[in-house]
């Protein structure tokens, strides 16, 4: 049960991860400013943080 719950939570993370990195690709396309590369920076580090939460809680869920 544990398990199956790891795998939800970080699946769900991928989709934000892959939305978020989604948003700062469109920004990086379409309206690249000087005040947007640490908008772009910013959202990346979300999308990253959003799937190592979800690889963690897949890890710990999982092989607990």
């Amino acid at each position: 049960m544990r398990a199956t719950l790891g795998k939800v939570i970080y699946w769900i993370a991928c989709a934000v991860a892959v939305l978020v990195l989604g948003l700062a690709a469109l920004v990086w396309f379409t309206e690249r400013e000087a005040g947007d590369l640490v908008m772009i920076f910013n959202l990346i580090l979300i999308g990253l943080g959003a799937w190592t939460i979800g690889r963690a809680c897949w890890y710990v869920l999982a092989k607990a």
